[in-house]
């Protein structure tokens, strides 16, 4: 299976509807047929949360949410904070994770499960969606100049691949993500389940069940893969396909004055080889590493959204006032309001 993380263009048909408001922004569910080759059998509908200000938007923010499901429901509290600071903001379900899990599997496996084919349709739908997403914000005029694009964890590797194509992505911001895919795949709690395949006699041709030869061959190529292009890194058929869909292999294309870069020190979810890896290939970024763990600071969403709001020069008395202000919204089934 060939990938390019390409596709067409065009005026995007979509359906919406308010689900609820509060007194400065309104939600709406946003829902349309991705734009993807090659989408999975229940990932064919691109599914948006977007946080709409009522007056017009000073900036917009994309958010990408982490592998599985648990953790955005914490990235939705940020919507309306933000929204009522001035900042359109847009939650994007990514292909395989939550409601658009695929047939017969489960939230967030499909990134890592150890075929090729199916890594690339996935990491490949993730990136057209993410991409075509903006083009859909554009054309309703709610994408701004100033914007950030937010990546956490999965988030995070899919955002550096399409902030490595779009130029209309002002700023990246990525948490508590990394790459290098064979550390992953080997050395990851959250990837036991490909260990577990791997290890029983799973079919493969490219070496993911072969550890130490795996990382003999990163070693042997990646001198080579990130002094390349981006449609020299997609075409290359010499080097290992996993390359293709390793963040570290794009990071060089970044322009680093628009790339913050948060660590999590005491991370255990994503290797420390996976972190730091991808933290070398974004020098000249600003870099921060905070002492905190994979999740902790989920629960504290405005820190984080304090942070974009300072990246998008938003954060004025107003901004405050929205950030700390607890939010009442509508119950759409009951027309109530609840905090």
């Amino acid at each position: 299976m060939k990938i390019d993380f390409t596709y067409t263009k065009k005026d995007i048909d979509y359906v919406s509807g308010y689900i609820f408001k509060g007194k400065s922004y309104r939600c709406s569910y946003i829902r349309y047929k991705s734009l993807y080759r090659n989408p999975a059998p229940g990932t064919e509908n691109v599914e948006i949360y977007n946080f709409e200000p009522k007056k017009d938007p000073r900036a917009s923010t994309v958010i990408l949410h982490g592998l599985g499901s648990r953790n955005i429901k914490f990235l939705l509290w940020i919507g309306p904070h933000l929204a009522s600071a001035g900042v359109n903001t847009s939650i994007i379900i990514l292909p395989g994770n939550y409601t658009r899990v695929e047939n017969n599997s489960v939230s967030g496996r499909s990134y890592l499960y150890p075929d090729i084919d199916i890594m690339y349709q996935f990491w490949e739908h993730g990136v057209v969606d993410v991409l075509s997403t903006i083009d859909l914000l554009s054309q309703k005029n709610l994408w701004k100049e100033n914007n950030v694009v937010m990546g956490y964890c999965l988030g995070g590797m899919i955002g550096t691949i399409a902030g490595a194509l779009d130029e209309r992505i002002n700023h990246k911001l990525f948490i508590t993500t990394g790459g290098y895919l064979p550390k992953i795949i080997h050395k990851s709690p959250a990837t036991a389940f490909a260990r577990a395949l791997l290890n029983n006699g799973y079919k493969d041709p490219y070496y993911l069940n072969d550890e130490e030869r795996l990382y003999k061959i990163y070693k042997d190529e990646f001198p080579s893969v990130k002094k390349m292009s981006f449609s020299e890194i997609v075409k290359d058929e010499n080097i290992h396909p996993l390359f293709k869909i390793d963040p570290i292999s794009y990071a060089h294309l970044l322009d680093m004055s628009t790339v913050t870069f948060i660590d999590a020190l005491f991370d255990t979810t994503l290797p420390l080889k996976s972190r730091r890896v991808l933290y070398n290939e974004m020098e000249g970024a600003k870099r921060k590493m905070l002492p905190i763990n994979h999740n902790i600071w989920l629960p504290f969403e405005f820190v984080l959204a304090r942070y974009i709001l300072h990246k998008l020069n938003v954060y004025d008395r107003s901004a405050r006032k929205a950030l700390f202000r607890p939010e009442r919204v509508e119950n759409p089934l009951t027309g109530m309001h609840i905090k």
